[in-house]
């Protein structure tokens, strides 16, 4: 916080507050506000702090749901001498990006505000009419005192004391049965299985049962099951006898009152005031973050009661950077596709210089090298389309071909098991 030149009450003047804001990095929870308010005798602005009184809350603010430029009034009750927040009820949204921003916000005599952003008016209000709650409380109120009896009735309808469920009424009756009139489609096989063995499929000739196991051949869709196989079910449709739960109709209800409304009495922290532009006095400036990231900059704060001027120091300040940062942001996005785009148009141009016959091997190699890719990690997930049982006889004979050789195998197929009951455990 830090001091400023006090801003005292005046009824028939302008009020306006500019500051610059710059989210290095893009909001994405947080706050930048600039508090005004008024040093109480023997504090200093080191002081302040997040529970500081203040008069005029102003800033963006975005968290979730919430994405604002907070404009929050606090406003003294002649009356009861309370202070209360005072919102405003339609604020405008915050910029998302990285640019630095200008926010103001001018409050003019005629109790209406508008809310600037790079010093276009983004959305306008009256202190009267757009503050919530309002700045002037209601003349009447609810008496606090005033209880409903307990013998009050508000409901204007009741169920009927001398109706009765109809003896047909079956509240257990399903929402939806089997079609009663439903047939079996004719040439339905329910004894006929949805797969059979493929009847084209033949035997390799170098199958050999002990080493590959048991040979089946693959199932295919049962060509006799074009209508349907299995076991036959009618559809559902809707009950035309369901009624669910049975419950009274209801009638007018006659010992209905109406709405309770307690009594009104009159405010006795009623008042009015026609002026509330006319503001607290402010001789203090602090900034207040709520933010979980870093990078937030601020800068050319101004408190004024002259919004040309605000507006033509905010043109020489903050449009001069603006401009700068957003063609250095087209500059580096364009910087970005230009790289892109040079590194793809240099490999074409490459490509093209070269001879047909090798432009030719080359597309020849990169087909090859996706088909071999392609068909070795299908090897490595395809499943096994035949059962088989026991052990291979070329394995047996290798591993007995020699010690070392029988050493070797007993060492990978202990890796191996090792690795299996991993992957188990991995899988478990």
């Amino acid at each position: 916080a830090v001091e400023s030149p006090e801003v005292t009450s005046n009824k028939d003047g302008h009020f306006v507050v500019q500051y610059e804001v710059k989210f290095q990095r893009e909001l994405q929870c947080g706050g930048a506000y600039l508090k005004l308010f008024k040093l109480e005798s023997g504090t200093k602005p080191e002081d302040f702090t997040n529970d500081t009184p203040y008069v005029i809350m102003f800033g963006p603010d975005r968290c979730g749901t919430t994405n604002k430029v907070h404009f929050i009034l606090r406003h003294q009750n002649p009356t009861s001498k309370e202070w209360s927040e005072k919102h405003f009820s339609s604020p405008p949204s915050v910029p998302y990006d990285q640019l630095t921003h200008l926010y103001a916000l001018h409050i003019k005599p005629d109790n209406t505000f508008d809310i600037l952003i790079d010093n276009k008016v983004e959305k306008s209000g009256s202190l009267l009419k757009d503050m919530e709650p309002p700045i002037n409380p209601p003349e009447m109120i609810d008496d606090p005192t005033d209880k409903k009896p307990d013998d009050w009735v508000d409901n204007p309808k009741m169920e009927d004391p001398e109706a009765k469920k109809p003896d047909d009424w079956d509240e257990d009756a399903p929402k939806r049965i089997r079609d009663p009139d439903a047939k079996m489609p004719e040439g339905w096989l329910e004894d006929e299985p949805l797969q059979v063995a493929d009847p084209s499929s033949v035997r390799p000739e170098d199958w050999d049962d002990e080493e590959d196991g048991e040979w089946t051949a693959p199932l295919v869709d049962n060509p006799k099951c074009k209508v349907g196989c299995g076991k036959w079910e009618a559809p559902m449709i809707d009950n035309p006898n369901y009624k669910g739960k049975w419950t009274p109709p209801l009638i007018d209800n006659p010992n209905y009152k109406g709405e309770w409304k307690a009594r009104q009495i009159k405010n006795p922290d009623y008042f009015v005031d026609n002026a509330p532009h006319a503001l607290s006095p402010i001789n203090a400036i602090g900034i207040e973050l709520w933010t979980m990231q870093s990078g937030i900059l601020f800068d050319n704060i101004v408190v004024s009661r002259d919004m040309a001027k605000a507006k033509a120091f905010g043109e020489a300040t903050w449009k001069v950077r603006h401009d700068i940062e957003d063609k250095q942001s087209g500059a580096a996005s364009s910087k970005k596709k230009d790289k892109a785009s040079s590194f793809i148009n240099t490999i074409k141009e490459g490509f093209m210089s070269l001879s047909l016959s090798f432009q030719l091997s080359i597309v020849a190699i990169a087909l090859s090298t996706m088909i071999l890719m392609a068909y070795g990690f299908g090897r490595r997930s395809a499943k096994p389309t035949t059962k088989r049982k026991g052990g291979s006889k070329k394995d047996k004979g290798a591993a007995a071909s020699s010690k070392d050789d029988k050493d070797k195998q007993e060492g990978a197929e202990g890796d191996d098991e090792a690795e299996d009951e991993q992957e188990g455990e991995g899988e478990g």
